[in-house]
């Protein structure tokens, strides 16, 4: 590429309006995919309604050095909807542009999303995981159904009840 081209594009970019940061929502192959209930229901191992007690994040631990920065959470299983989760169980995320994250934004109250549907799958095995993602459970689809009780919609509920009830057919 010829510099006279390279910076053309890097003062483009540089002038470019910014869009909202969004998070890389991978489902099945498909980017950015929209999913239904019925589809997570199906592909979890667990769907619950839990709590969320406490968090930890990495990056406060003074031991990892060139990880990558993930936090878990520890839930109290209010509701299970599917499978046979333990009362308490830890959720893993990474902190990227792929996390699904159990608390509330910036400047908003401590508990507002004290309460989630969540969609589960046992952590899968990564090489480069931290020992910490052991035994835990990561949330199907992070731009998926899983989401704060408060925020379900009629037709959320509505897609719910459907999903369950095909479940037991």
């Amino acid at each position: 590429m010829r510099k006279s081209t390279f910076c053309l594009m890097i003062a483009a970019l540089t002038l470019a309006p910014l869009s909202q940061a969004k998070a890389l929502c991978i489902y099945n192959g498909e980017l950015y995919a929209k999913t239904t209930m019925a589809q997570e229901f199906a592909d979890s191992r667990w769907v619950v309604r839990a709590r969320v007690v406490s968090e930890t994040n990495s990056w406060t631990d003074a031991r990892i050095d060139d990880e990558a920065p993930w936090t878990t959470y520890r839930i109290e299983v209010l509701e299970a909807f599917k499978g046979d989760p333990p009362r308490t169980m830890t959720v893993f995320t990474w902190n990227d542009s792929g996390g699904f994250y159990l608390g509330p934004k910036n400047g908003e109250p401590r508990n507002l999303y004290a309460e989630y549907l969540l969609f589960l799958n046992p952590t899968k095995r990564f090489t480069d995981a931290p020992p910490e993602a052991s035994g835990t459970a990561m949330v199907n689809y992070n731009c998926g159904q899983s989401k704060p009780w408060i925020l379900l919609t009629a037709e959320d509920v509505q897609a719910f009840t459907e999903a369950r009830s095909q479940a037991r057919r």
